[in-house]
């Protein structure tokens, strides 16, 4: 049986983005052209703008990216100080930037513009918000009513320093890791107890 118009749709747009994929990566976002990509899919360059500008495209790659890391990562700890708990919630992220720090730079800048919106981005972010929150709870560093107010706090902290080290030209990994964890411990409850503990001491 013949695809149907919607299946050619769906499987073209496929295409077209595994070849933005391949070039993005390849060349660089910079290098790589709308005709690029309609070549490399065997598509016309009308048909690869109904799948979106470069700018669009890139969105729908890197947002990919993130969700196969996302889907694959191990599984996360139950127990153990928030900081660490919360730094495995966006380990992930974090490896998807520094693996591909060039579109990393790109992908960021984008979404800043307010030019394109990336869905996974924000489906996630209310996703991490609502997984910090409960980590916060159940280890009882903040009650109901508190613990969105944090939650909102580490994420916005969170991804300011993801789009801050976007433009630097150097991004270290390991860097980027232990300063995460430092600014969770600083703003959760139980941690500046330990710390003040610790400087007791």
């Amino acid at each position: 049986m013949s695809p149907t118009r919607e299946e050619s749709r769906v499987t073209t747009r496929r295409s077209v983005l595994a070849a933005a994929d391949h070039l993005f990566r390849e060349r660089g976002f910079g290098m790589t052209t709308i005709r690029d990509i309609a070549d490399a899919s065997g598509v016309s360059v009308g048909t690869v703008m109904t799948a979106g500008d470069k700018n669009a495209l890139l969105i729908q790659v890197f947002d990919a990216l993130i969700e196969e890391e996302h889907a694959r990562s191990a599984p996360r700890p139950t127990e153990g100080p928030c900081p660490d708990r919360i730094l495995a919630h966006v380990q992930p992220f974090v490896e998807i930037f520094t693996s591909h720090p060039d579109l990393s730079r790109v992908y960021a800048s984008i979404l800043v513009s307010g030019t394109h919106d990336s869905e996974l981005f924000t489906r996630l972010a209310a996703l991490l918000r609502d997984e910090v929150g409960t980590i916060l709870r159940t280890h009882g560093c903040a009650d109901a009513e508190h613990a969105g107010i944090r939650a909102e706090a580490i994420h916005a902290a969170y991804v300011g320093a993801l789009f801050t080290w976007s433009a630097q030209r150097r991004v270290d990994h390991d860097r980027i890791l232990a300063q995460l964890h430092r600014t969770f411990a600083a703003i959760c409850p139980c941690s500046s107890l330990d710390l003040r503990g610790e400087d007791a001491a």
